[in-house]
């Protein structure tokens, strides 16, 4: 580092942050170090200078320059100030992996994300279980904690404000999020609107074999952007009967219906509803399942899905964050066609 250069280019404070003070400049020194601007045997901003920048108490500074010394990042020579002395540890990220709740495809996820990172980051996982209040709570609870931030956000109107808490150059969108935050953050989404517009375009031909084509979007699921893009295509092509039916424990299925089901609670009770009508599926009834698991390959003659595409989901998150690439990535859709469609 260059003595020309300022404290405020190597160290950034936010006072509205719920993140300690002296966290901050422990993670700001951290990523000044990731991304090359400090390297080994650079001065750190003084501590008197840093105080003044900033007016915040020099104990602060001593408390965030002591704990980088005990972890062998720098050191410190009597009347010359701190230095960097190693600038390997400084480059794990310690991360904060926040979901919604855990299940059998977002374990593939987490599969692939911890391979692709191998030992060069440690991840903790949390999760909010559409909470906004347990959302906030872990964020603000555990966030001085960690230097990188994975977070599967709860569309909520405090969601923004919440986020904004964090460090932002260290913060990712996980999955959900592309409408509400896409054009601000970093991460891997997923299109839902586009995915079953582009979906339902891609088997036109083959809807028409089918009376209506209905969603079953359950009281539990959050990406309403599958009803927009839905409701979308058909306003495109009047020619198909369709219908979205939010109160799904009070369907039933005709004679004739292609069901795309977003809850296997909900694919359960139509499959047991055509076997007790003597359907056959694909034929007298359709059935599309979101979110591809291994048991849906062998229910029956196998389940047709859609689905994203979880385990790239996990390897493109993974890669972005140890090149420390700031940039949103739209996630692949998949469908996997088996007997039921």
């Amino acid at each position: 580092m260059s003595t020309g250069k300022k404290e405020t280019e190597i160290i950034h404070i936010d006072v509205g942050k719920s993140t300690p003070i002296y966290r901050q400049i422990v993670e700001s020194i951290q990523q000044a170090i990731a991304s090359g601007i400090l390297r080994e045997d650079d001065p750190l901003p003084s501590v008197n200078a840093t105080a003044a920048q900033f007016s915040i108490a020099r104990g602060s500074i001593f408390k965030a320059y002591n704990e980088l010394r005990s972890a062998g990042t720098i050191d410190s020579i009597p009347g010359k100030g701190y230095f960097v002395i190693n600038t390997r540890e400084s480059k794990k990220k310690h991360i904060f992996l926040l979901m919604s709740t855990y299940n059998s495809y977002r374990e593939v996820f987490y599969n692939a994300f911890i391979r692709t990172l191998k030992n060069k980051a440690s991840v903790d996982m949390y999760f909010h279980h559409h909470n906004i209040g347990v959302f906030e709570t872990l964020i603000q609870n555990h966030s001085s904690h960690y230097n990188t931030f994975v977070i599967m956000p709860e569309i909520h109107k405090k969601t923004d404000e919440i986020l904004k808490k964090l460090d932002q150059r260290n913060l990712f969108i996980l999955d959900t999020g592309l409408t509400e935050f896409g054009k601000n953050s970093a991460g891997v989404c997923q299109n839902y609107r586009r995915d079953i517009y582009d979906f339902l375009e891609s088997v036109r031909g083959r809807l028409a074999t089918y009376k209506r084509v209905v969603l079953l979007f359950s009281s539990n699921m959050r990406n309403y952007d599958v009803i927009t893009g839905f409701k979308a295509f058909f306003r495109t092509h009047k020619q198909f009967e369709s219908k979205v039916f939010r109160k799904t424990d009070a369907f039933t299925p005709s004679l004739g219906d292609l069901c795309i089901v977003m809850d296997d609670n909900d694919l359960v009770k139509i499959i047991l509803s055509s076997k007790e009508n003597g359907w056959v599926l694909g034929k007298d009834l359709g059935i599309i399942s979101y979110n591809e698991t291994p048991l849906k390959s062998v229910i029956g003659d196998g389940v047709t899905t859609i689905s994203p595409d979880f385990e790239q989901m996990g390897i493109t998150m993974a890669e972005l964050i140890l090149s420390n690439r700031r940039k949103l990535i739209e996630n692949p859709f998949l469908m996997l066609d088996r007997e039921s469609f």
